[in-house]
């Protein structure tokens, strides 16, 4: 008898333990389809073809109190806001229950899809086809600009494919490729191992900021710095204005009819982890800066910028009415990401800022960033 009144209870306590099992499942699975229901429906077509010239700004890590604590640290309004359309932009990954990674976010805005974190424009083993390759299908130039080595998530997600954001072999050789026509960012040591296949693909190859001014001939550069400045940059170590420059001037000489130039400012996000929050500000103020200089160089031609953020970082909180000795590194929550909705802003030259927003929702996906862009460009 006592043996039956225990086979009773371990059936009892298993079918309660699978009950609850299916329930968390379900009560997951209806999040997802909450969270994706309503994907890849906003019709962006109106854009096709209004602006041939495309630059995406992504603060990595960079949330809507990042802006606001930099704006106060400096005592001035971002560049940013000043573009016309602007809105927010969720950023989940195929995860459930957790943040995105930067992997997962870069290649959901480099291709229009939805990954699990740490794929790099990969999912189920194929390759997704990314903006910089339909524009390049498109005989327009393509560029890369990073204040992160060059095969970090965000900026291999536009270049590259690979299983993981790990995979560095992979992804540097993926870059080796006739898609990208300009690389600018960090990790010199690691793409000196590569040199030689780079020049055999047609890439001048530079470690230093003065080897590339007024010195290269051809369409193909890679720049590998050592490391990227967020203010007094030199040859070495460069800042991201000086990099968006020339990576404009580039472009347009090499390609005047046309091309798509992604940039990233890398470190809103690595001082976000650190909660390093002044520092922080120095490199969001550097890429705020990089995007007054595109919208200063792009007047004159029929250009689109977006800008965007791949994430939040730091959970950082920010009180209205804060004064500069208010901001300290206090101010984070956490040193992860989080789920908080980022900001996107966007200028068309074609268009009024009156005119974006009758198109762009004022809540989008990371994924319509992909589609906006792409119809654009017409890619």
């Amino acid at each position: 008898m006592k043996k039956v009144r225990t086979s009773k209870v371990v059936l009892w306590v298993v079918s309660v333990a699978l009950v609850a099992i299916l329930s968390v499942s379900l009560a997951f699975m209806g999040v997802s389809l909450n969270r994706t229901k309503n994907l890849y429906k906003t019709d962006f077509s109106s854009l096709s073809g209004l602006a041939d010239k495309t630059v995406l700004f992504i603060g990595d890590g960079m949330g809507e109190n990042h802006i606001k604590t930099t704006e106060t640290y400096y005592g001035e309004k971002a560049f940013m806001r000043s573009l016309g359309a602007d809105g927010y932009v969720t950023t989940f990954s195929n995860r459930v229950g957790g943040p995105t990674d930067s992997a997962a976010a870069g290649s959901a805005l480099a291709t229009g899809q939805k990954y699990n974190n740490g794929e790099i424009a990969r999912h189920g083993g194929k390759d997704v086809k990314s903006i910089a390759e339909y524009a390049k299908a498109k005989g327009l130039g393509v560029g890369i600009v990073t204040t992160d080595n060059i095969y970090g998530a965000t900026p291999a997600s536009f270049s590259s494919h690979a299983n993981n954001r790990n995979d560095t072999e992979d992804i540097i050789k993926g870059q080796i490729n006739d898609v990208v026509d300009l690389y600018l960012g960090a990790g010199r040591d690691d793409y000196l191992k590569y040199k030689t296949q780079f020049e055999n693909k047609g890439f001048a190859f530079a470690t230093s900021f003065s080897d590339i001014l007024g010195s290269v001939s051809g369409d193909k550069l890679i720049a590998a710095f050592s490391s990227l400045s967020p203010s007094d940059g030199t040859a070495d170590n460069p800042t991201l204005e000086m990099c968006t420059e020339f990576a404009l001037e580039f472009m347009e000489s090499r390609f005047p009819n046309g091309y798509f130039l992604m940039i990233e400012g890398a470190h809103i996000d690595k001082k976000s982890h650190a909660n390093e929050i002044v520092p922080m500000t120095s490199y969001l103020k550097s890429f705020d800066n990089s995007i007054k200089i595109a919208y200063d160089k792009l007047q004159n031609a029929d250009s689109a910028i977006i800008v965007t953020a791949d994430h939040e970082t730091g959970g950082l909180k920010y009180n209205e009415g804060e004064t500069k000795d208010d901001i300290n590194n206090g101010l984070y929550t956490t040193t992860s990401h989080t789920e908080t909705d980022v900001r996107y802003f966007i200028f068309v030259k074609k268009l009024s800022a009156d005119e974006v927003k009758a198109v762009v929702p004022e809540k989008i996906d990371n994924t319509d960033v992909n589609r906006i862009a792409r119809s654009l460009l017409a890619a």
